[in-house]
């Protein structure tokens, strides 16, 4: 009897650790399904996943142990190493600019180019559009007026200087001539056939010239010229350039610009120009500095990123995915010895059972 118990005993708990994993799909006899198939784990599959990915969000990969383990001394550190090697291999890389751009922004000179025109030309448009409802004094400010003011004296000194030689100038003495011919034609008539052998404009020019030196000529223009600037100034800008003209400059502007942008000789020089100046600065303060506030920021934050990453759904689609055999082989590699002795412990309660009822049939 003793012998019978515990054969019982071991074979009912080695079954019903078995009846946890299997079988792993139901068994039917006819439509009828077999009871306790499929085994308990493959059966409640979904529920464990479930419960098992609330666990471990719960219990195990809490937002506090997360946190405490990212503030860890040991775990600062060995980040910022691993991000100063990066960063250092990266500063000292002998590809250009253009390599390296090239898999994130294909023909990146080409493309700077163009946004650099179409910027260029709708902050000039904007600005036009500003400048043209402004007056032109407003543009020139008071200095600027007082600047063309003191100017106009010396353009006055110019013009006048300018139209004397004209008038001694072949061509001025020719337009002279015919002047004075085209006068004496018509206010002296047949007398004019008399007088054709004087030289009008060698009496003419010098009083033109003496005229021209007088200061009341020149007090008189620069007086002239001054109000009209001071009239013309009153206008605004729109009335002075139109839209072909508007056009031109921004064209003329835009493209003299972005022809001297040195795009491409910026971008074929090789990263390590760059940043040779920088580098310690770069590895040695701004990374540990930027490390430790990412982490910090990353931290701080950790509720809400836990929850985004959605874990517990993490885990239970993991756990949803892996093969029932796999699961079983898993559980077995960890409770293999647990499980062998409640298979002995059963045997042993068996057996003692069967020990107290031979005790008993014997009484």
């Amino acid at each position: 009897m003793i012998a019978i118990g515990a054969v019982i005993g071991g074979v009912t708990n080695f079954l019903a650790i078995k009846m946890l994993f299997r079988p792993h799909e139901p068994k039917f006899i006819g439509s009828v399904r077999v009871p306790f198939t499929p085994g308990l784990i493959p059966k409640r599959r979904n529920e464990l996943a479930s419960s098992l990915g609330k666990t471990v969000v719960k219990h195990l990969l809490t937002p506090e142990g997360m946190r405490k383990r990212l503030l860890d001394d040991q775990v600062t550190l060995h980040i910022t190493h691993f991000v100063q090697r990066e960063v250092q291999a990266m500063l000292r890389s002998e590809k250009t600019v253009q390599e390296l751009l090239e898999p994130l922004y294909p023909n990146a000179e080409e493309r700077i180019i163009t946004l650099a025109d179409e910027k260029l030309r709708a902050e000039l448009s904007s600005a036009m559009a500003e400048v043209k409802e402004r007056k032109l004094y407003e543009m020139l400010g008071e200095e600027g007026m007082d600047r063309v003011r003191a100017l106009i004296p010396e353009i006055v000194d110019a013009l006048l200087v300018k139209s004397e030689e004209y008038f001694y100038s072949t061509e001025g003495e020719a337009q002279l001539r015919h002047m004075v011919d085209s006068f004496v034609q018509r206010r002296l008539g047949f007398i004019a056939g008399f007088i054709q052998n004087m030289n009008f404009v060698e009496m003419v020019r010098p009083e033109i010239v003496n005229i021209l030196r007088g200061q009341s000529t020149r007090d008189g223009m620069t007086t002239m010229i001054t109000r009209e600037f001071e009239r013309f100034s009153e206008r605004t800008v729109d009335t002075l350039v139109d839209e072909r003209l508007e056009l031109k400059l921004i064209d003329g502007i835009t493209d003299q610009v972005v022809s001297r942008l040195p795009i491409g000789q910026l971008l074929n020089r090789p990263l390590s120009s760059y940043t040779q100046s920088v580098e310690s600065r770069v590895v040695d303060e701004l990374v540990p500095q930027g490390v430790t506030v990412v982490i910090e920021r990353f931290t701080s934050e950790m509720e809400t990123i836990m929850d985004r990453l959605k874990i517990d759904k993490i885990v239970q689609e993991q756990v949803q995915s892996l093969d029932t055999s796999y699961l079983e082989e898993i559980v077995l590699s960890i409770s293999k010895r647990e499980f062998r002795a409640i298979t002995w412990l059963g045997a042993l309660l068996g057996g003692m059972i069967g020990l107290i009822q031979g005790l008993i049939a014997i009484l």
